[in-house]
């Protein structure tokens, strides 16, 4: 991913080399017979530079209302690009064979459109859903589109003036424009198959901060789903190196069925084991059964197991207003709390004492990930509440810690 990350610019280079040889051409052709060129030439930047900007304006705005089909989006971008660029090599061919059409000012009017105006709005709209894309993968790509279309744009300068004199035909220079079009879009679809993609959003409009989004990665083939909840990622499937749950993930052999507490507490569950989620929350409750695609038999109605056996699993958060000794009478075997590293909350280790259940403290990290999605650093910590006094001694990623806490509360130094 990295590398294709690094070749965002290519595409745009591609692009602003074809638009600046296509605009040279045109102008070059139409004010061959012009009279009063400086009037005429100003008229040609006027036209192409409102085109050029107008044509980003809408590709943003295609790309924001699309942002869950950038693929689609993108390649509506470069195909109108290329049929302009074909139509412009079809008029000066014609105006090559019919020496200017006289010079007529609806011939001149007819090529300021097909020469001009259709190519910069379109080559406009390329970069302006590249831009979109690039928005989601961080400000150096963004950066790698500004500065390869100006890049491009210079080449194409450049080369136009390199050919000054020499006997080429307007219609192969965009017929040439056309094929580095046609390179550009290739190029970026290389791109899209290699950098993560969203390709689901959902969102509650009486909470905005809720949000869920789902990224697509095809080479290698990759997906990863987050619920967001105020800029944090409440649950990520799968989760990164140093998440908690992975530690909990691998402990759940001999276990009857597993009860989720909190949608952050989530992850899924290996085999035929059972298991249900309960959370108390009904939009995030809503948000979470719509993205992760969960079955509504799937949710439980209380925060206490039905059955004995189950191994409880909570976010630290959501288990605060259940306690231990309720499980315990349920016939809970082990409970798994997990949450960023901070406080646990004190009645939790106050009741595992009274109920007699053994606890122990796991620590673990992990390096943030620049994404999409974009992750922050990890700091877990997570705890292990066992009836048969005997927790795990270590678990998956995580380090085992003193569970010594003064007066039943955590106290991080």
């Amino acid at each position: 991913m990295t590398r294709a990350r690094r070749l965002v610019w290519i595409p745009s280079f591609l692009a602003g080399t074809a638009l600046a040889a296509a605009l040279a051409t045109g102008a070059g052709i139409l004010l061959y017979n012009s009279r009063g060129l400086t009037r005429a030439g100003g008229v040609l930047l006027a036209v192409s530079a409102v085109s050029l900007v107008t044509g980003i304006l809408m590709g943003s705005a295609a790309s924001s209302a699309a942002s869950d089909r950038t693929v689609t989006s993108a390649a509506r971008g470069w195909m109108g690009f290329l049929v302009a660029l074909v139509l412009g090599a079809g008029f000066v061919g014609l105006w090559e064979t019919m020496n200017g059409f006289g010079a007529t000012p609806v011939a001149q009017g007819v090529g300021l459109a097909l020469t001009s105006a259709l190519p910069a709005y379109f080559a406009g709209g390329v970069w302006g859903r590249m831009n979109g894309f690039a928005v989601s993968l961080g400000t150096g790509e963004q950066l790698q589109v500004f500065a390869g279309g100006a890049m491009g744009l210079a080449a194409g300068g450049t080369l136009m003036l390199a050919l000054l004199g020499e006997p080429v035909l307007a219609v192969t220079v965009f017929l040439g424009a056309a094929v580095l079009a046609s390179a550009g879009a290739r190029c970026q679809g290389w791109i899209f198959d290699r950098v993560p993609r969203r390709s689901l959003t959902l969102d509650t409009p009486e909470r905005p901060e809720l949000r869920f989004e789902s990224w697509l990665t095809a080479i290698p083939e990759r997906s990863v789903r987050v619920l967001w909840d105020g800029g944090t990622d409440r649950a990520i499937e799968p989760a990164p190196t140093g998440d908690w749950r992975i530690g909990v993930a691998g402990t759940l052999e001999g276990a009857n069925g597993v009860l989720f507490i909190g949608a952050g507490s989530w992850f899924p569950v290996d085999g035929d084991r059972p298991w249900k989620l309960f959370e108390a929350d009904g939009d995030v409750r809503e948000l979470a059964v719509r993205g992760f695609g969960w079955e509504e038999a799937r949710l439980a109605l209380s925060p206490v197991p039905e059955l004995p056996g189950w191994t409880v699993v909570a976010e630290r958060e959501a288990l605060s207003a259940v306690r231990i000794k309720s499980l315990r009478e349920a016939g809970v075997e082990r409970i798994w709390v997990g949450g960023r590293r901070g406080r646990v909350p004190g009645h939790l280790l106050e009741d595992a004492r009274e109920v007699t259940f053994a606890f122990r403290r796991y620590v673990g990290s992990g390096l943030g990930i620049d994404g999409p999605p974009r992750l922050a650093a990890r700091c877990d910590e997570l705890w292990c509440f066992d009836r048969s006094q005997a927790p795990p001694e270590a678990v998956d990623g995580m380090t085992t810690v003193s569970p010594e806490v003064p007066s039943g509360r955590d106290e991080w130094r």
